[in-house]
């Protein structure tokens, strides 16, 4: 699994988002690295936050790539309407 330092202000930011942010996805995605930040094992990340591991490793490497702020970006695909 992936090694990551986590710094005290990321972790209280974290901890703040994973309830407070609008968006429940994002509050999900920061859960998640929020659990990581604190040492749970990832299959209890998977559980407590009802994802699979690809899905954990996604959230982690989005927050490796850009911070709070790329785990705070959605990615939706719009079908066109035809």
């Amino acid at each position: 699994m992936i090694t990551i330092e986590f710094s005290p202000a990321d972790i209280e930011a974290l901890e703040y988002e994973r309830y407070r942010h609008p968006h429940p996805k994002v509050q999900k995605k920061m859960e998640a690295v929020y659990l990581k930040s604190q040492d749970v094992k990832p299959g209890q990340i998977c559980r407590l936050c009802r994802i699979c591991k690809t899905t954990l490793t996604t959230y982690l490497d989005q927050y490796q790539a850009g911070g709070l702020e790329r785990l705070k970006e959605l990615e939706y695909q719009v079908n066109p309407v035809n």
